[in-house]
């Protein structure tokens, strides 16, 4: 046999316990009970046996009751049992088949004959057992196949629409910031809805190309696309190096936000606008060996409360920033046109930024076209060109001199300071902007409860 057995010896006689035994040993591991009941216990043990062979004259319970019990009980009716026994008539093995044995050795019984039956039954039995193990096996394998296929698919589901949302997630992005999509989609794109809102402090930038339109009408649109296009990218460049993110373009105007603490996103803000300017003026170094315009900007930056969120209904959205940080920026852009210069910035931006961490000078106290309130407004010259950045830096200590004589009301002390910093640079238009008021300040005094406010008449 390829593998041991189990058989169950059921006899009263030790001598024939003993025979069997040891013919019976060399094949298989023996078990002995003496009387039915012991034989009942043991095939409810721990280790049942494959086959019995079963003696039917036994004193109390006889052999044929045990296997009546046995073939009763559905835990034990698969063992095979085999009667040994002196009883020899047809009738007493007819009842023995009758009863569920399947076979029949009759005493005094042949070594020989009694070792081929054990084999062969135990064999079955055992090949049975291992049929059965193999198919339970195959069955859990089966399910286990399945449970695999099912996981597998459900995974390659769960994958398939993962890959779809960072696509669309990805492709989401080249219209909607990332930076926008955490706030306003913290639970997926799937879950993002009009009426999402929430309130920041950030710092906002503005940016415009002057006199755009006039020099579009001298390009074809394709022209204008590829005008466009490499400046953008240029300033989204300098804008991301410094951890801002592009809200929208709006033309030849890009609005951008800047986070975080308020140093920060302040000194983040600045950084990024000289970084723009910076880029420009090598643009237009290469715009003027395809001998094109230059292009000049300005940029307006300010930090404040905003409403970041989204606009319309189910079918259109938008993402936007709604609050008067937007719109102050936009104004602020503006101001570099009268003023004629670059970057102009908010005193609440001025006032997060490190002393002395950038080249500036304060321009005016001004009233913005659509507000009521003044502000006090600065220059940020860092990325001037280096003869008029030089030149204003040098007119710093005579510049401020000439506001603190301006503000103080000496209006002819002030305008001597002013018309001394046109003579060391004349093309200071702010410088000429002041001596302009003083020379009107000295035929139109103000009012008592002047404060030095300017109000923008033009946006």
């Amino acid at each position: 046999m390829d593998r041991r057995g189990r058989v169950l010896i059921v006899d009263d006689e030790r001598f024939n316990i003993t025979v069997l035994v040891n013919l019976l040993s060399p094949h298989c591991d023996t078990l002995i009970a003496k009387n039915g009941e012991q034989a009942l216990r043991a095939v409810h043990s721990d280790l049942p046996p494959d086959l019995i062979l079963l003696d039917i004259m036994m004193p109390g319970m006889d052999g044929y009751e045990v296997c009546r019990q046995l073939k009763a009980d559905e835990t034990t009716r698969a063992i095979p049992v085999i009667f040994i026994t002196a009883m020899q008539g047809v009738a007493d093995e007819v009842k023995g088949f009758d009863l569920g044995a399947v076979d029949y050795i009759a005493k005094p019984f042949s070594p020989p004959v009694v070792q081929a039956r054990v084999r062969t039954h135990l064999e079955n039995v055992l090949s049975r057992k291992k049929i059965q193990t193999l198919n339970a096996d195959l069955t859990q394998a089966l399910i286990e196949q399945k449970r695999a296929y099912e996981e597998l698919h459900r995974t390659r589901i769960e994958l398939a629409e993962t890959q779809a949302i960072a696509m669309i997630t990805k492709v989401f992005e080249k219209f909607v910031p990332k930076q926008f999509l955490e706030r306003i989609a913290k639970e997926g794109l799937e879950h993002i809805k009009p009426g999402t809102v929430e309130l920041s402090t950030i710092t906002v930038m503005f940016s415009d190309i002057r006199s755009f339109t006039k020099l579009s009408e001298r390009m074809s649109p394709n022209d204008i696309f590829s005008l466009l296009n490499g400046y953008i990218g240029r300033m989204q460049t300098a804008i991301e190096r410094h951890d801002g993110f592009i809200d929208k373009f709006i033309g030849d105007a890009i609005m951008a936000l800047f986070d975080g603490a308020a140093p920060v996103q302040a000194t983040n803000a600045v950084r990024a606008a000289v970084g723009m300017q910076s880029r420009l003026l090598t643009y237009n170094g290469e715009r003027a060996l395809l001998q094109r315009e230059p292009i000049i900007i300005g940029i307006g930056l300010h930090s404040g409360p905003v409403m970041l969120g989204t606009l319309g209904n189910e079918n259109r959205m938008d993402s936007t920033v709604i609050g008067d940080a937007a719109n102050l920026a936009a104004r602020l852009e503006g101001l570099t046109k009268f003023y004629d210069c670059r970057i102009v910035i908010s005193d609440d931006v001025f006032r997060a930024l490190e002393p002395g961490q950038f080249l500036s000078r304060p321009l005016d106290r001004v009233v913005v076209k659509g507000r009521m309130q003044s502000i006090l407004v600065h220059e940020i010259f860092d990325a001037d060109p280096e003869p008029k950045r030089v030149s204003k830096q040098a007119l710093l200590p005579l510049y401020r001199s000439g506001l603190e004589l301006f503000y103080g009301r000496r209006w002819l002390e002030s305008r001597a300071a002013f018309q001394a910093c046109l003579q060391q640079y004349a093309q200071d238009v702010v410088s000429q902007i002041y001596l302009d008021r003083c020379d009107f300040f000295l035929a139109h005094p103000p009012p008592d409860d002047w404060d030095g406010t300017f109000e923008m008449q033009h946006k």
